[in-house]
């Protein structure tokens, strides 16, 4: 059997290149990049500013740079640093509660030392 060159067949399959080199780019991450952007402002809301500055600074980064990867249309990126930001400001979030109870821990303890010292001064 042969085959001959359809210059219409050329074409269809440059065209087809095209939309699966377009198809590639991905879509607008916009559910990570809103996920990110509620858990940094949760992040903020449990005072991480205070407690877990490095992690929200760089959560916060991340965003900024999914932002930008998305004006550039590197949305697998964009989704990439936008999932990276809900993760470094989830654990933000995490360590201000832990480190909120451990404050709490430690006054309940100065606390009870105190009620120990004043029931042994009763008991002389």
């Amino acid at each position: 059997m042969k085959f001959f060159y359809r210059p219409a067949t050329g074409v269809a399959a440059l065209v087809l290149l095209f939309l699966i080199g377009c198809a590639s780019k991905g879509v607008v991450p916009t559910e990570a990049i809103s996920g990110a952007e509620i858990a940094i402002k949760s992040a903020e809301g449990s005072d991480a500013a205070a407690y877990a500055p490095l992690e929200l600074k760089i959560a916060e980064d991340k965003l900024n740079a999914a932002r930008a990867a998305v004006e550039k249309e590197e949305y697998k990126k964009a989704e990439r640093l936008a999932e990276e930001a809900l993760t470094d400001a989830r654990l933000a979030e995490a360590k201000t509660r832990s480190e909120k109870a451990r404050k709490t821990a430690a006054e309940i303890r100065e606390t009870l030392e105190t009620l120990r010292q004043e029931i042994g001064r009763g008991r002389m």
